[in-house]
């Protein structure tokens, strides 16, 4: 068949959590299944206009604050923005791949959507306009991922962590990925070693880390500084022992938001004793790095001849976050992931371009003993391109049988 002489490509947009930031990719299948090989042929991230993220950061003030009671029409300011922004990146990836619209098979979009957890489950609302990025640039959109997992009484989350066992598995390793971002995020990648290797993935969320720092900071600074680039603040500052026991003692595996508020508190405490910004910088710097060392025997299968960590993520490029971190480690090594061919920056959204892959091939996405779901659910809303392309999804979709399309396949 056509595909199995060249390649299917795959888009995929991934939006940051706190809409800061786009990353888009495209990949090239070079065969059936998830388990072919893959060719990264591109990808591009840029930063999203001021004004569109102040009106999600709004949208998401007023739907915490009114006790989940949408603005109906910030939200679909909110998407028709973030839509032309996708509009963009799809553009400009496009350009430099020297592929077409005709070329791309589907476009997965992956955002942090509005979330809440209700009496009746977990609700969930994307921030992709997926009819006017169709429309605009005729590409099939997949989006909404997590909707599928939630009507299995699954949380919708997490989902990347199928995709980047398929990235980065090895057939005589296991490995594990240290994401540092927003939060400090482990998957535990297991050798590919059987059929069914995907099923011992594991994934923790950590601690806050990018968010942590960043608020901090910007509270600091008196929001002169967004971020400490590089952690040219926090390397001038030293530990302050009564501080770091604080935020040892105020971590009892408190969610993320009540944490981070409870951390920010006894920083702020910090600094009305008259600690410098770049100690309690520093001192937090240390207690992240601790923790994070301290949760890896606790939380992964790792065997002790498993020593390599793989690592991606905005705040690997915090210096002195990443020196406390290795020294923690001990013999343990900190790997980039662009080792093993992967971009380092753009890696959620080759995870979800991986997602689309899943979804026209009728690859089920989700781990359930990850998400708490009832069973395995093949993922996203399909809105069709231009009829040209939709007619070729309709014909790639047909022509892939569910019954072969397992997860056997990518080991």
């Amino acid at each position: 068949m056509e595909h199995l002489l060249s390649p299917r490509w795959f888009a995929g947009i991934s939006i940051s959590a706190t809409c800061r930031r786009i990353e888009s990719a495209v990949i090239g299948i070079h065969g059936q299944g998830s388990g072919a090989p893959v060719e990264i042929r591109k990808t591009i991230s840029f930063d999203i206009p001021r004004e569109i993220t102040a009106s999600f950061n709004e949208l998401q003030e007023t739907f915490n604050e009114s006790s989940a009671s949408l603005d109906i029409t910030l939200y679909h300011h909110v998407l028709r923005e973030l839509a032309s922004i996708e509009e963009e990146a799809v553009s400009e990836l496009l350009n430099e791949a020297r592929l077409t619209a005709n070329d791309i098979i589907a476009v997965g979009v992956n955002d942090a959507g509005i979330r809440s957890a209700t009496t009746q489950g977990q609700f969930y609302m994307g921030l992709c306009d997926a009819p006017y990025l169709a429309e605009q640039t005729g590409l099939n959109v997949v989006d909404n991922f997590p909707l599928a997992d939630i009507a299995a009484h699954g949380s919708g989350k997490p989902l990347l962590p199928l995709p980047a066992w398929i990235f980065l598995k090895s057939e005589n390793r296991n490995r594990l990925l240290l994401d540092l971002g927003r939060t400090a995020r482990l998957t535990f990648i297991p050798k590919a070693e059987n059929a069914f290797s995907y099923q011992k993935i594991t994934h923790l969320d950590i601690t806050p880390c990018g968010s942590l720092l960043d608020t901090l900071i910007w509270q600091l600074t008196g929001g002169k500084t967004a971020a400490d680039l590089g952690g040219r603040f926090a390397v001038q500052g030293q530990q302050v022992p009564v501080l770091l026991e604080r935020l040892r003692n105020s971590f009892h595996n408190n969610t993320e938001n009540s944490y981070l508020k409870t951390a920010l508190q006894t920083a702020a405490a910090a600094a009305h004793e008259g600690h410098p910004h770049q100690d309690i910088l520093c001192t937090v710097c240390t207690f992240i790095a601790e923790y994070i060392a301290g949760q890896l025997p606790i939380n992964v299968p790792v065997s002790s001849g498993d020593n390599e960590i793989f690592i991606t993520g905005g705040c690997r490029l915090h210096g002195l976050l990443m020196n406390m971190l290795s020294s923690q480690l001990g013999s343990r090594t900190l790997t980039p992931i662009s080792h093993l061919g992967v971009p380092m920056d753009t890696f959620d959204s080759l995870c979800t371009a991986m997602l689309t892959l899943l979804t026209i091939e009728h690859i089920p996405g989700n781990l359930p003993h990850l998400t708490g779901g009832d069973s395995t659910k093949t993922l996203g809303r399909i809105t069709p391109g231009s009829l040209r392309n939709w007619h070729r999804l309709l014909c790639e979709m047909a022509n892939t049988k569910p019954a072969a399309g397992t997860l056997r396949r990518a080991a």
